[in-house]
């Protein structure tokens, strides 16, 4: 199979760099290019046929938005993941992105690991088939069974409340950041919907609460490969700016944090 190429677009050189040396770090077989805008972009995609696009949202020109409905009027890009990393995360946005056909929304400030991973999601398959290649392979593979057996034992973060329109649901955080939470729901308690508005009320080791957050529903994912999954995983964009809130917040992960190291 021919090398896998990915393109970076991003107005900002810094954050090119930065995705391309998390990429080329991780995937060095991988063909890493890089545009400085929406128009670039699209001047470097009709001449090339790339299998991942990374793009910015907000560019001068061309926007991340522009490009992404137009390589889904091509024949060659309309199934090639188009990845959006962008700090934009309100619900009119996603649902933008959604509808223009985007595969999935990475937000500003990213870790290592959540770029890593998706590239891994959507063309991990297409890698090689040379026997070097799938040597690599079946090391990703082991790697990510045992990274994920170890996400499975490892204990939550806290508890919280989520509530939804159907009513209020008990759940453990897996993750949490100022941006977004990722929380466990036992799935006979309820389920929360794609986009749904929903508040998150995380308990503090104190019993009291920290500062009720309002988001809504960005993803969703069993946690079993089963269509009787018991728990669900479900993803939240927080969409407060209020300061209060934020500090209280910070002080919880910061707390997280203190407790990791002790």
């Amino acid at each position: 199979m021919s090398q896998i190429k990915v393109l970076i677009v991003d107005d900002a050189r810094f954050i090119r760099d930065h995705v391309s040396r998390i990429v080329h770090e991780h995937f060095p077989d991988y063909q890493i290019d890089a545009a400085e805008d929406g128009d670039a972009g699209r001047n470097m995609m009709s001449k090339e046929q790339y299998d991942m696009i990374l793009c910015d949202w907000e560019m001068p020109g061309m926007s991340g938005l522009d490009l992404l409905q137009w390589a889904r009027q091509q024949a060659k890009y309309v199934d090639i993941p188009f990845i959006m990393v962008t700090s934009r995360g309100e619900r009119d946005y996603v649902l933008q992105a959604i509808q223009a056909g985007v595969n999935d929304y990475m937000g500003k400030p990213f870790e290592d690991q959540q770029l890593i991973d998706k590239v891994k999601k959507f063309i991990g398959k297409r890698i090689e088939s040379s026997a070097d290649s799938r040597r690599k392979a079946a090391q990703m593979l082991a790697a990510g069974k045992t990274a994920a057996a170890k996400k499975v034992q490892k204990k939550p973060k806290g508890l919280a409340h989520l509530r939804i329109s159907s009513g209020v649901l008990r759940c453990a955080i897996k993750e949490i950041t100022l941006q977004n939470v990722q929380v466990v729901v036992k799935r006979e308690e309820g389920v929360p919907q794609l986009l749904e508005q929903v508040v998150v009320d995380i308990e503090q080791a104190s019993g009291s609460s920290v500062a009720q957050m309002n988001g809504f529903v960005c993803g969703l994912s069993a946690n079993e490969r089963s269509v009787d999954t018991t728990f669900v995983s479900a993803e939240v964009q927080f969409v407060d700016n209020d300061p209060e809130k934020l500090e209280v917040l910070t002080s919880y992960i910061s707390g997280l944090g203190k407790k990791a190291k002790a």
